[in-house]
């Protein structure tokens, strides 16, 4: 199994013009900005980059930008969607614009009033897995799918494809702590904000796809260990709020790409059915920047 470097692992937002054209200057900009701010790989068209709205040669072209731009960093791009076949044609179409990595989810609609049956679960994996044969980040993402990976899931899956990465966004933090347990030594398991400093401490392999990744002293989080406790607190306590505004405000990515847009950043526009954020929600992502320094008062 390759080891990937423990650290950030950002999940770009695709910057759109007004009429929903992807721009990709735009986009490499961005790319520039979490590399040089010390990123240690990319997830590339996912959910912040409003994947359900790529086409093909979009996928193919962010890929390519991607690759060119990381040099040798690994870049994991998003190959979801609800269909097998719409899931491969995503994979191959980055798989042959030179992707490193492909990371994927279970499939919607594998549920109805009980839980997802495993064998659903497991054969997406599977099937991408013997289609296109890359690096896999496996995605536990139950506020999209309505579908939690357990851990004995994942075992299973790890038996029949290459899994390199977990991105495990289940915003419990027994369920990541116990991802970490099991899975420290066989892959980078990447976790969000509520776990971050007990899961770090048992061995996990960094963040991802967090609104950290908006300040440029964000590498600091991982220093955590020489810091005093109330250091310490501050810290979770500023994690804590980056996730809650970022994730909560609007509807994803929309506080996200208004955060980059109030930097000088190209966050861009947003694609339909996601709506802009009102006054009220601008508002909010504006006092976070502020209180914790990214913007002036």
């Amino acid at each position: 199994m390759t080891t990937i470097p423990v650290g950030r692992y950002p999940a770009p937002v695709a910057p759109f013009a007004a009429k929903g054209d992807f721009m990709p200057d735009a986009f490499t900009e961005l790319l520039r900005y979490f590399l040089d701010n010390g990123a240690k790989g990319l997830l590339i068209a996912g959910d912040n980059a409003e994947a359900w709205s790529l086409s093909l040669d979009e996928i193919a072209q962010m890929t390519r930008l991607a690759m060119n731009e990381a040099q040798g960093k690994p870049v994991y791009v998003s190959a979801w969607a609800i269909t097998e076949r719409e899931t491969i044609e995503r994979a191959r179409a980055a798989a042959e614009a030179g992707a490193y990595g492909l990371c994927v989810k279970p499939p919607h609609y594998v549920h109805s009033w009980a839980d997802a049956p495993a064998d659903a679960i497991v054969r997406r994996f599977e099937v991408v897995a013997k289609a296109v044969p890359l690096p896999m980040m496996v995605y536990n993402s139950p506020n999209r799918t309505n579908v939690s990976i357990t851990p004995d899931v994942l075992e299973t899956i790890c038996g029949v494809a290459e899994v390199e990465a977990l991105k495990d966004t289940n915003h419990d933090a027994g369920h990541q702590l116990e991802n970490v347990l099991r899975f420290h030594d066989r892959m980078a398991v990447l976790v969000s904000g509520p776990a971050f400093m007990p899961a770090m401490l048992m061995g996990a392999g960094g963040t991802i796809g967090t609104g950290m990744d908006l300040f440029s002293d964000a590498d600091r989080m991982f220093d955590f260990a020489a810091m005093t406790p109330g250091e310490c607190r501050a810290l979770q306590r500023k994690i804590f709020d980056v996730s809650r505004v970022i994730n909560t405000t609007g509807t994803i990515p929309a506080a996200y790409k208004a955060a980059f847009n109030m930097l000088g950043l190209p966050g861009g526009h947003l694609r339909e059915p996601v709506p802009a954020l009102t006054p009220a929600e601008e508002a909010a992502v504006r006092d976070l920047l502020m209180r914790y320094g990214a913007l002036d008062g």
